[in-house]
Formats: C-alpha cells, structure tokens, sequence
C-alpha cells in the first residue's frame, strides 16, 4: 500500500509538470493553429536561468521560480512578436519555426553549458513520512507551486476581460475579430501565459533531477499528448489528463514495466484519435 501511495504520489508530480506546460500550449494552439514545439526550449532555459541565478547569483529559490517565468514569457513574447507574426495565416511556416526555435535554442544550451547536467542545491530539507514513506518537502511545493498557478490561470481565465477575449479567441477567432477583440493583444497575452507556465515548471522539476539541454524533449512531447487528450480549448480536460498521464506513467512502470514508461503516453494518445479525437471535453 505504501508504495502504491508513493507512486500515485510521484505521478501527481510529474503529471503537474505536464499540467504546467500544456496548459499555455493548449491557449496557444487553440488560438493561433500553432503547436509551439518552442516551448520545449523555454522550459529548459527557464531552467538554466534559475540555476545560475541560485548558483552564482546566490538567489534564494523562492525568487528563481518567478526569475524563470520571466525568462519563459520573454522569449515566447519576443519569438510570436518577430517571427510567428510575421508568417502569420502561414501555419506550416509558422510550425516549421517552432520546430527550429526549439532545437536551435536547446543546441545552443548544449553549446553554451555543455551536455553534462547540473546538478540543483537543495533548497528544502526533511519531509513527512506518511505510510512508511517519506514525502519530501521539495516535491510537496511542486504540486503545492503548481495548484497555486493553475488555480490563478483559471481565475484569470474565467473572471478577467482579457480571459474572456482568450476564451471567445479559442472558440472562433474571425468572429472574435469582427466583435472587435483586438486578435494579437490576445495572441500575445496567451504567449506570455504559455511561456511562463512552461518557464516555472522547468525551474520547479530542476531541483529533483537536474538540468540539461534535452530536458525539455519528453515534458514538451507529454505536454502535446495532454493537450490532446484534454481537448482544445478547455482547461478542466487539460488538468485532468495531465494528472492522469502522470499517475498512468507511475502505476505503469511499477506494475507493468518501467522499460515502457514513455511509451504509455503515446499508446494512449492512439486509442484517443482512434476512437475520441476530439479528446475529454473538446472539440475536434
């Protein structure tokens, strides 16, 4: 029982991370037809940023979470404003960049830091033992981090007049421009969203394994399946089948094997396009 415990305990965690980086992703592929693949690379040079500011800068972890999300919604910012806009109505152009964008600034990492991983500094000590298991504090304040952050997008979302030019954007976005919502405000606003999101799940995961330039590679991949299982558009579908493909994962490579562990993800993902393409609660 108490391993069974841990692991839904460790798939929660994991699943929170995915949670993190699809719910921006799901914003932006709702609106603007993009599968930002760069949020990959955010994630990790978010990462990177809040490393060398504890490291060397001496910061204490408390502000490396926001450092990173800054440095997350900067570089989305900048990459929609000079280069998605400028091939805007040009999906494939604007899909092959962010493919680009992702493994350029992920070989740049790779340049600049080399592939060895760097390991965090432990910021928090101890933990509760709860059935025979010790549940550090560390990983209680990334779920504790990231219910905060999704229960302040939620609210942004569903209570603030940009959230709901987001959510009439998502819906339909030339009837969202012709009632007079000003299309690239929001189509900025949900870049800044995503990449913070993305930047502070890479600085919440760092500290429990570490930090290196193909980081990003699974969390992006895992993020696009969520996105797709919650269904686009829809914050609730995103939560759940980012909590659930991380529960999946853990109870799977404790039951079944551990040597398929990211094979669940996509094996999943089949059965949905196969059968619900349309995802939890989305559309089409």
């Amino acid at each position: 029982m108490e391993i069974l415990i841990a692991q839904l305990f460790n798939g929660l965690i994991i699943g929170s991370v995915y949670v993190l980086i699809a719910m921006g992703l799901n914003l932006i592929w709702s609106i603007t037809d993009i599968p930002d693949f760069a949020q990959g690379a955010f994630y990790v040079m978010a990462a990177y940023a809040s490393y060398f500011a504890v490291t060397l800068a001496g910061f204490p972890f408390v502000l490396a979470v926001p450092l990173g999300m800054a440095v997350g919604a900067s570089m989305a910012f900048l990459c929609e404003r000079f280069l998605y806009r400028r091939w805007q109505g040009a999906g494939r152009t604007q899909l092959l960049c962010a493919i680009a964008l992702f493994f350029l600034l992920a070989n740049t990492a790779n340049l600049l830091w080399t592939s060895k991983a760097k390991i965090f500094p432990p910021y928090l000590q101890g933990g509760i033992t709860f059935f025979g298991y010790t549940y550090s504090y560390q990983r209680m304040v990334v779920l504790a981090a990231a219910a905060v952050l999704f229960v302040l997008l939620y609210l942004f979302i569903m209570k603030t007049k940009m959230g709901k030019a987001i959510r009439a954007a998502s819906q339909d976005r030339e009837i969202a421009q012709v009632l007079g919502i000003n299309i690239n405000t929001v189509t900025s606003t949900v870049f800044l969203l995503g990449g913070a999101l993305s930047g502070a799940a890479g600085v919440l995961i760092a500290p429990l394994y570490s930090v290196f330039p193909s980081m990003g590679d699974l969390p992006l991949l895992k993020a696009l399946v969520v996105v797709i299982l919650g269904g686009f558009g829809t914050v609730a579908g995103t939560l759940i089948a980012g909590l659930g493909l991380g529960v999946l994962e853990a109870l799977g490579a404790m039951y079944i094997s551990s040597a398929y562990q990211h094979g669940y993800a996509f094996f999943i993902l089949i059965l949905f396009l196969t059968f619900r393409p349309k995802g939890l609660f989305g559309r089409v």
